[in-house]
């Protein structure tokens, strides 16, 4: 058996499917499995050596002359990605994105069977591709597990690996997300004061490339164990020495569970079931009880003066953390 897995958004949606792909190789270890995204999540993809194949994938960009609305996407750049992947002979495609690009792959591709999810939880008709249809109609259910009851659709015995978290006294914080998504940041200092909290362990800072902007008051905060993680591979070194990570709704926190570690995800404006520690991890969401949604949450703007993390006290967060050192 031959599967492709597609998932096209970004690094952390991609790691929350590594779970899934390491239970299929569990259950059947001579399953080739392959992975196709963007360019920019190849490296990423490398650090799971369950997945045998990485096929990164370009983006479709619309026409600019349309012809009288005749024309809305050109294909033709798919051309020999698609040959790629045809060549390959894949016996299953598993569209785990559900819009227009990933659903077009796979049947682009001439792989026989194309599995996803139903049309309440997809966008841009992207079910209308499939030859395999997950029922999945509620969008707030936990991503990871989102990913199991798709491929239950087909495979009912795949079931996640339960794992021995780690144990050590490293406690790591990641105070940061990307530029996109600053405001999924609690204060910055309520993670100082948290740090001067934790007595019996100590206690390191990782900041990745697009966090710079933190390091400066870290400094200013007598802050001296500060980590500036370039990739993938370095925090994945980082995470072998910790018992607990503390962070935000962000790809590092994921990545974290992934690799066994407990987690504290403090979470802001996305959903705390979709995006929280799953309940096959190691750890607890901590969520202001009010939700609010942000409607320009990627454009850094926000109606509800940043309620949602700002009234999420540190004392809340270190009684979580105290479950867990």
């Amino acid at each position: 058996m031959k599967i492709l897995f597609c998932q096209l958004r970004n690094h952390g949606d991609i790691i929350r499917i590594f779970p899934l792909i390491d239970a299929i190789k569990k259950q059947y270890p001579n399953w080739i499995i392959g992975f196709t995204c963007f360019k920019e999540m190849v490296d990423l993809c490398k650090l799971n050596t369950n997945i045998d194949i990485i096929i990164p994938q370009p983006r479709l960009k619309p026409v600019i002359d349309t012809q009288g609305e005749t024309r809305v996407l050109d294909c033709s750049i798919f051309t020999s990605t698609i040959e790629a992947v045809r060549k390959e002979n894949f016996d299953l495609y598993v569209d785990l994105h559900g819009v227009f690009q990933s659903a077009l792959f796979g049947s682009l591709s001439h792989i026989k069977k194309c599995l996803g999810r139903s049309s309440e939880t997809t966008k841009d008709g992207a079910s209308l591709f499939y030859t395999d249809i997950a029922s999945v109609m509620d969008s707030e259910i936990n991503r990871m597990e989102r990913h199991f009851k798709i491929i239950n659709h087909l495979y009912p015995e795949i079931k996640p690996i339960i794992k021995k978290r780690r144990i050590s006294r490293t406690v790591l914080i990641f105070p940061g997300s990307s530029k996109m998504g600053v405001l999924k940041r609690w204060p910055i200092g309520y993670y100082i004061k948290l740090s001067t909290m934790i007595s019996n362990h100590k206690v390191i800072f990782v900041l990745g490339p697009e966090e710079l902007d933190l390091y400066d008051i870290l400094v200013e905060n007598n802050i001296k164990n500060i980590i500036i993680s370039h990739n993938w591979q370095e925090l994945d070194k980082i995470l072998a020495d910790t018992t607990l990570v503390i962070g935000n709704d962000s790809a590092y926190i994921h990545f974290a569970v992934w690799r066994n570690v407990a987690a504290i995800m403090i979470c802001g404006p996305l959903s705390p079931v979709v995006n929280g520690i799953w309940k096959y991890g190691q750890g607890s969401t901590v969520f202001y009880k009010k939700r609010c949604k942000c409607k320009y949450l990627w454009q850094g703007k926000c109606d509800n003066n940043h309620v949602c993390l700002d009234l999420i006290d540190v004392d809340s967060v270190f009684e979580q953390v105290k479950l867990y050192i």
